[in-house]
C-alpha cells in the first residue's frame, strides 16, 4: 500500500493552519507547539522564527517525538488544560505556548508575546479585544511547571508583562522607558475633556504629569489616520497634555532608549524630577 504524504512542495508558500490539519491527520495524537503554536495565535515572534520552515509536534500523551518530514518534533509532558483548539488543529494553550517560548526567545520578545497574550481592550471604538489568557495563567503556567526550559527567564517576563500592549513596538518602547527609572506609565489611559467627553487612548501615559505618548505603526502613514492623530493631539494639548510620538523610523535612528529619551524630557518639561 502506498504510503500517505504531504503532495505540497515544503517550499511552496500555503496557509499554516493548512500545513498543520494535513500533518495532524498524517500523525494522529500531536498537537502543536512552541512558535508554530505561537504563530497560529497570532503571537508577534523574531523574524527567524516567524520564516521557519519546520513545523513543530509534540505527542499530546507524550513520549517519543513526532519524526516526520518537515517536522520538529518534541518531547512534552501536557496537562489537558495545556492543549487546545484551533479549527481543528490541536495546538498547546496560549499560557503553555507562551512558556514553551521561554526556551528560544530573548527576554524582550518574550515579554511582548506576554504582553500580546494578556492583552484585552474594551474601548468607545474599534472592536473588543478579549485576551487569550489572563496574567493569572501564567503564573499559574510557570509555578505548575517549574522544570521547564527558561523558567527563570519567564519569572523575569512576568514580572516585566503588563495588560494593554497592543503590539511588540509598544512593549519595547515601555521596557525602554522602565530602564530609564521613569514613573510607571499607565496603559489603556483614556484622556477626558473636563466634561467627560473621551479625547484620547493613548498607548501609554503619565496622567499625573499629563504626558501621552503613542508608538504610530504603519497604518498611520495613511492620510486620514494622520489626520485623525493631529486632532488627536490637538484635542489634548488644549486641556494642557503633552504628546510624544514614536515612529518606526525614529526607531531605527535612535533605537527605543533614544526614543525613551524624548518622553524623559517631556516629564521633565512636565515638572517630574530625577532623585537623587
Amino acid at each position: 500500500m502506498a504510503s500517505r504524504g504531504v503532495r505540497v512542495p515544503w517550499g511552496a508558500a500555503q496557509p499554516l493552519h493548512h500545513t498543520c490539519a494535513l500533518l495532524a491527520a498524517l500523525t494522529p495524537g500531536v498537537v502543536c507547539c512552541l512558535a508554530t503554536a505561537a504563530l497560529l495565535w497570532g503571537c508577534p515572534l523574531p523574524l527567524a522564527l516567524q520564516n521557519e520552515l519546520k513545523i513543530h509536534l509534540a505527542k499530546i500523551s507524550g513520549g517519543a517525538r513526532p519524526v516526520r518530514k518537515g517536522v520538529r518534533g518534541h518531547r512534552l509532558t501536557l496537562r489537558s488544560r495545556d492543549v487546545g483548539e484551533l479549527d481543528g488543529v490541536a495546538v498547546t494553550s496560549p499560557a503553555r505556548t507562551w512558556l514553551d517560548l521561554a526556551a528560544v526567545l530573548e527576554l524582550e520578545d518574550l515579554v511582548a508575546a506576554a504582553d500580546y497574550f494578556i492583552c484585552g481592550q474594551s474601548r468607545s471604538f474599534g472592536p473588543r479585544k478579549k485576551a487569550l489568557c489572563s496574567r493569572g495563567d501564567l503564573v499559574e503556567q510557570v509555578q505548575s511547571t517549574p522544570g521547564a526550559r527558561g523558567i527563570r527567564k519567564a519569572r523575569q517576563a512576568l514580572a516585566l508583562c503588563r495588560v494593554g500592549a497592543d503590539s511588540a513596538p509598544e512593549t519595547r518602547l515601555r521596557l525602554a522607558i522602565g530602564r530609564l527609572g521613569l514613573p510607571e506609565p499607565t496603559l489603556r489611559y483614556v484622556v477626558q475633556d473636563p466634561h467627560g467627553c473621551e479625547l484620547a487612548w493613548p498607548d501609554v501615559a503619565f496622567p499625573d504629569f499629563k504626558v501621552a505618548v503613542n508608538y504610530d505603526g504603519r497604518h498611520h502613514l495613511e492620510e486620514c489616520q494622520r489626520e485623525s492623530d493631529i486632532r488627536r493631539d490637538e484635542s489634548i494639548a488644549a486641556i494642557g497634555w503633552a504628546s510624544v510620538t514614536v515612529t518606526a523610523g525614529h526607531v531605527r535612528q535612535r533605537g527605543f532608549d533614544g526614543c525613551a529619551h524624548r518622553v524623559l524630557d517631556a516629564l521633565v518639561r512636565a515638572g517630574w524630577r530625577i532623585e537623587g
